[in-house]
């Protein structure tokens, strides 16, 4: 456990000082699915894909873990990122697999059947900042297995 927690708090802050080396930021850099489930040294790869100069880094990744598991992670993209620009960067990975119900909504919504996850798009509110989740106007992306927690039981 003292492992994978020391690994994910390495790759953050490596992945935080490259972060801090870009100057004109451009594109939104969304994590790794594959990271769900994931045990210890296998959670080495933690962007989606190579990031592009200029890329938008999240600010900061929340991780949801069960027994050296991974069962969820929760991304904090800063205020000054538009919605539209994250919503627009999980659609181009995953927008066949949002419900129309959700298109109007301030919730959007991606059921991923494929990989077997749910990913939920918001923005924080005064409710997130008073509980200390988020500052008011916070993008938070929460990626899930179908089964959440339990879906470490089943390696």
């Amino acid at each position: 456990m003292k492992r994978a927690l020391a690994a994910a708090v390495l790759t953050l802050a490596l992945a935080h000082s490259q972060a801090s080396k870009e100057q004109n930021r451009t594109g939104i850099v969304l994590p790794s699915p594959q990271l769900l489930q994931c045990r210890s040294s296998a959670c080495s790869q933690l962007w989606s894909e190579e990031p592009e100069p200029g890329a938008e880094f999240p600010k900061q990744i929340i991780i949801d873990m069960n027994h050296n598991c991974i069962y969820g992670f929760t991304v904090l993209y800063d205020k000054s990122i538009s919605m539209d620009a994250v919503e627009a960067a999980i659609d181009e990975r995953y927008k066949k697999w949002a419900p129309a119900d959700f298109a109007n909504s301030p919730l959007r919504l991606w059921r991923v059947e494929p990989e077997k996850l749910v990913i939920q798009l918001s923005v924080a509110d005064k409710k997130d900042q008073k509980r200390n989740v988020a500052e008011v106007g916070t993008k938070l992306v929460i990626f899930l297995p179908f089964g959440g927690r339990s879906a470490c039981a089943n390696p």
